[in-house]
């Protein structure tokens, strides 16, 4: 399975573990090792000088200056390979990103993957009746109309046809509770949901695999003119960025040729147990924020709720209301 992974996405928890322990091994044997081989060379020396007919200690510091060299260059050579792929490959982009706080943000949202309900599982929940629902907020406490940071490909225009939603968990519980209907919202078992002008394509418990394989490919007969694609995806692998923006970058011209617009809505803020997530979340906005290209429009739905106040269910997911101000937001800004 491990294999595997290095061809999907660098979500997995395991991978990140193994690789920054293999990175740590390296740096270990590029201090230590040298520092081994020294002491072992100095101490042949003088045994050479002790012994100088001895044969055997003139081939035992030739080893050691092998070695000295190999233990000090192996993990530099590595290193450099692995940079010179740069992000061609999801394994050297693992490689050249991966740190400790990767591990945190990666291991943070593996536990919530399962959609935040109330059971501990490790399957993907594929009936939404089993997500947490939370009781719903006065609906004046967050009206949505306080201004953001939105930029980019003409925020705030006129009126789309339609809106395609594409997303997560968070997404499909939007669609749930706007929609007032909790069966079959997943993709896997709904497939694309079209309430009046808004079109849903969105599967809890996915990043970025799932929306280059699934996501736009299901989505992409929606594309058409006057129609706005709106992406809502991230928190399940916040330490994704880069690559968000390398895919999004490449292909927003294509998906824009037929005349509809593109907007990318960043990753909103977690409570409680999951608060934790909030600084990965802020890096992983303004990585996108900054990055992706004048064709992707910006909806700055994060400091809306922070500004107005929002609850949650379960730290992750929101109650009705707060969708609400969220699914309006993003209406009025496409």
């Amino acid at each position: 399975m491990l294999f595997l992974d290095l061809n999907s996405s660098c979500s997995s928890s395991t991978l990140l573990i193994v690789l920054v322990v293999v990175k740590n091994i390296l740096k270990i044997i590029q201090i230590i090792g040298p520092i081994i081989s020294i002491f072992s060379l100095i101490y042949t020396i003088i045994l050479l000088i002790k012994n100088p007919d001895e044969k055997k200690y003139i081939k035992r510091i030739k080893n050691s200056l092998i070695a000295l060299l190999l233990l000090f260059f192996i993990p530099v050579i590595v290193n450099v390979v692995v940079a010179t792929l740069g992000d061609k490959t999801t394994f050297s982009d693992c490689w050249n990103n991966v740190n400790t706080s990767s591990i945190n943000a990666n291991i943070s949202t593996s536990t919530y993957k399962e959609i935040g309900t109330s059971k501990s599982t490790s399957q993907l929940i594929t009936d939404p009746t089993e997500y947490q629902r939370g009781t719903a907020k006065p609906t004046t406490s967050s009206n949505g109309n306080s201004s953001s940071s939105g930029n980019k490909a003409g925020e705030g225009n006129t009126k789309s046809n339609k809106v395609v939603f594409i997303g997560d968990s968070r997404t499909v519980q939007m669609y749930a509770y706007l929609n007032g209907t909790w069966s079959g919202a997943n993709y896997s078992s709904g497939g694309v949901h079209e309430v009046g002008n808004d079109i849903y394509v969105a599967e809890g418990a996915k990043g970025l695999a799932w929306l280059k394989d699934v996501g736009i490919p299901a989505a992409k007969k929606y594309f058409v003119k006057g129609n706005a694609i709106v992406i809502l995806m991230g928190v399940n692998d916040l330490s994704n960025a880069d690559n968000y923006v390398n895919y999004i970058n490449s292909n927003s011209s294509s998906w824009k040729s037929n005349g509809s617009s593109l907007y990318y809505v960043s990753v909103n803020p977690c409570q409680g147990t999951y608060s934790n997530l909030n600084s990965s979340i802020t890096m992983f906005n303004s990585k996108l924020k900054s990055s992706l290209n004048s064709n992707v429009g910006w909806i700055d739905t994060n400091t809306v709720l922070i500004n107005n106040g929002f609850n949650t269910t379960d730290g992750l997911h929101y109650d009705e209301a707060t969708y609400k101000v969220i699914h309006d937001y993003i209406k009025k800004r496409v």
